[in-house]
């Protein structure tokens, strides 16, 4: 028993004697992931173009379209980012859409404002697209021919309204043109408002968390395990000899890896602390962009979040343990535990929401255990704590631990 107190000592002070390289490693990592994050925003292509779509016009003899009916066109929302729009001649258009210049066409007859205000003659304008048979051009000539029904109902009610207000003997003239604009604008209202149209489902692949509360917490599991790759120093074995003495002393495998998985629990302890610690710092140096950005308004929520995600800890410095038990070598164990954390990461939804993966990998990834280590996280902040989940994460850090365990004293025998 004095010899397993003396052991413990011993790996609590190379624990120590390691921190600032451990520190280190965490560091060099995150900069390293942050860098390949920042060059891959800044070799994005931000020059690609957002109107994908050149529809030319052919106004002829419309003043008013030309001076503000197409500008209300291009600042529409739904249009400026797919379509531009150039004023050009009907031989002109016509050529474009055939050398692919144009991906459509609208020509306006003449004096189309002025006729289709008085009601005078029925013109129509004029919607060309090239003769191809997709779905896109299909969808286009559908929506048009909407918009054409829409707007002759709607001239039709305008024209209606204002002949029945002229039919009564003591109508004047001022309650006909009344009666024309209060229409008018019932109809432009109804036209316009696109509630009347479509009906708004909002749906989030970070569920009820926002963006940043889903990669922080995401972030931080992936900080703990792949921060494995600094315990090296702590899980790269020891000679033969040396376990057999230790053997003598009833200090097996078994025993002897168990400490040095409370080593790698304490590393993984003292980082988690002091990210937390920023977090602190952060909120009471400025409350406000704190709960701005993290959505956390109070020192108790932070607080909550924190010891809901301490389970975590447990698991990753299992799976840490594992991997390493695992592997031939130091070497070996860092390889594959980069190789399987990002795998597990990728799968269970720690590098981009499950709900964008494909479906068979989104049903793999449920059943990972970092999958169960992000949702911890996330009930945490959100003050949805599962303790069936808990427990689970629990368990699951036991039996990694006793597997390690198992395979350790295999290998030891196998040696001998």
């Amino acid at each position: 028993m004095k010899l397993t107190g003396t052991l413990v000592r011993m790996e609590e002070k190379r624990t120590l004697r390691i921190l600032p390289q451990y520190f280190l490693g965490v560091f060099l990592l995150t900069a390293l992931i942050g860098v390949v994050v920042v060059f891959c925003a800044l070799v994005t292509d931000k020059k690609v173009a957002e109107q994908d779509m050149t529809v030319a016009l052919v106004l002829h003899d419309n003043e008013f379209l030309r001076t503000f009916g197409l500008d209300v066109l291009e600042s529409a929302s739904s249009v400026e980012a797919l379509c531009s729009f150039l004023e050009t001649d009907e031989e002109d258009a016509v050529a474009g859409m055939k050398d692919g210049r144009y991906a459509g066409a609208i020509l306006f007859p003449d004096h189309f404002i002025g006729t289709a205000i008085t009601g005078h003659e029925d013109l129509h304008a004029q919607l060309y697209i090239p003769r191809v048979d997709g779905f896109s051009n299909r969808l286009i000539a559908g929506l048009a021919d909407i918009a054409g029904g829409l707007l002759g109902k709607t001239q039709a009610g305008i024209y209606t309204s204002t002949l029945i207000a002229g039919m009564p003997e003591d109508s004047t003239e001022q309650d006909i043109d009344r009666v024309e604009y209060d229409t008018q604008n019932m109809f432009f209202d109804f036209a316009i408002s696109r509630e009347n149209f479509y009906a708004k489902d909002s749906a989030s692949g970070t569920g009820n968390q926002t963006v940043v509360q889903y990669y922080v917490c995401a972030a931080l599991v992936l900080l703990l395990l792949l921060g494995g790759i600094s315990c090296g120093p702590l899980l790269k074995g020891d000679p033969i000899a040396f376990e057999n003495q230790l053997a003598l002393h009833r200090i097996g495998t078994a025993k002897l890896l168990a400490i040095r998985y409370l080593a790698v629990l304490t590393l993984f302890t003292v980082l988690y602390c002091v990210v937390f610690a920023a977090f602190f710092g952060w909120f009471f140096a400025h409350p406000e962009s704190f709960t701005a950005i993290m959505d956390l308004s109070t020192a108790g929520e932070v607080g909550y979040w924190f010891l809901c995600g301490l389970p975590v800890l447990l698991l990753a410095a299992a799976i840490v343990v594992f991997v390493y038990t695992f592997a031939a070598n130091q070497i070996g164990g860092i390889l594959l535990l980069f190789l399987i954390v990002m795998i597990m990461g990728y799968a269970s939804g720690l590098l981009a929401p499950a709900a964008y993966l494909p479906a068979k990998i989104r049903v793999l990834g449920a059943y990972l255990p970092t999958a169960r280590m992000l949702n911890v996280m996330k009930n945490g902040m959100t003050h949805a704590v599962d303790f069936r989940l808990l427990a689970i994460v629990i368990c699951e850090a036991a039996g990694v631990l006793i597997a390690s365990m198992a395979i350790s004293v295999g290998k030891r025998r196998w040696n001998q």
